[in-house]
């Protein structure tokens, strides 16, 4: 919400609920996972990842987040390389990423891209009419 991407009523999944730990411990083993990055008490990133219910081994970033005046510092890719470590640590194939088309979301899709992760599929007028999908995936582990 402070980078201004989702309003607090578009934010109803980050709720009290998210199984948030501090960066760098651990979260059980093919359960939804939320990282958050500290500075002392002040939050400076969070990152909410998941599997995917049909997909084994396939696992979705659902959220990750920086503080906006912490940007650019390091933070998301710390987080990323968190995921994806601790994610090829328990076997996982995929991570895979759903953001949007829109040029609000430019900063996010370069973000991917320098993370190295494959852009796979654009599905026209997902989100909202004139509002794609841009999914992103990255494989975590070679395939057999």
């Amino acid at each position: 919400m402070a980078a201004g991407l989702f309003a607090a009523d578009e934010a109803g999944f980050l709720g009290e609920e998210l199984p948030c730990a501090d960066e760098g411990s651990g979260s059980e083993a093919g359960s939804p996972s939320c990282v958050v990055s500290t500075d002392g008490d002040e939050v400076t990133g969070v990152v909410y990842y998941r599997p995917e219910e049909a997909a084994p081994g396939v696992w979705d970033l659902t959220m990750i987040a920086v503080e906006p005046a912490r940007q650019g510092a390091g933070i998301g890719f710390e987080l990323l390389q968190h995921v994806e470590a601790t994610l090829a640590a328990q076997g996982a194939r995929l991570l895979a990423v759903r953001t949007s088309g829109t040029a609000q979301y430019d900063g996010a899709r370069a973000f991917y891209d320098r993370a190295e992760y494959h852009l796979a599929a654009t599905v026209e007028d997902w989100w909202a009419d004139g509002d794609d999908l841009v999914l992103y995936v990255k494989r975590l582990r070679a395939s057999p």
